[in-house]
């Protein structure tokens, strides 16, 4: 489904029923962006802002987060513990941000760094995968226990259980939704297009996702300020 919203064209992930079944009201939203010809604007700034906000905060002030609250209820609704398994916006935060000196947040890459730091800001979910390495169009699913899968920082690929809920192209699981990134869409010194992602739930509008989205692309052109 492609949703207009200016000039920039939105995408929403497809859902199959059995997906939006176990998390209904759940939507991907994606965009299509370009990395400028000299690389990401530099988000330490944005870092910093966010820092300033969460960095004497307590836990329950960072859970409580309406945004927060809202992802921690996603997981649930998939059979996770939130504070077993964090959503990234919550674990950016109190891995880096939160009783953490000043520049001790995760440091991956200039691309990768940028949409973390829209993340932190604006406490919408977001992701990116490198555009190129796709096979068509991505899919909210559920594994059918057959899946191969290669996590970011795993040692090899293992089997995925059924039922569990993922993002995938034609030809692979690329993320355990909400969870863990897969190293065959990873995003590179070396990516040029980018296909960024937003988390909607309910609690976290579809408006929000998308000015989120733009805040991000437009870090990764190099045009942002």
């Amino acid at each position: 489904m492609t949703v207009t919203h200016g000039t920039p064209t939105f995408r929403k992930a497809d859902v199959t029923p059995e997906a939006r079944a176990l998390v209904p009201g759940v939507h991907v939203l994606t965009l299509e962006a370009d990395i400028g010809p000299a690389g990401p604007a530099p988000a330490e700034d944005v870092w910093a802002e966010a820092h300033t906000r969460w960095n004497g905060a307590s836990r329950a002030e960072v859970r409580n987060a309406p945004n927060v609250a809202a992802y921690r209820e996603l997981s649930r609704m998939t059979g996770a513990h939130p504070d077993k398994r964090p959503p990234s916006v919550q674990a950016l935060i109190d891995r880096g941000l939160r009783a953490k000196p000043l520049g001790a947040w995760p440091h991956i890459n200039p691309a990768v760094d940028a949409v973390n730091a829209v993340a932190v800001r604006t406490l919408v979910a977001l992701g990116l995968f490198d555009r190129d390495t796709l096979d068509g169009e991505v899919t909210l699913r559920l594994t059918d226990g057959t899946e191969e899968f290669t996590a970011l920082g795993a040692d090899g690929p293992v089997t995925l259980e059924a039922g569990g809920l993922v993002l995938a192209d034609r030809e692979r699981v690329l993320s355990q939704f909400a969870h863990r990134d897969g190293v065959h869409q990873a995003v590179t010194g070396e990516t040029r297009r980018v296909l960024l992602l937003a988390c909607a739930v309910p609690g976290v509008s579809e408006d929000s996702c998308r000015d989120a989205l733009l805040e991000a692309a437009a870090l990764l052109r190099g045009t942002a300020g």
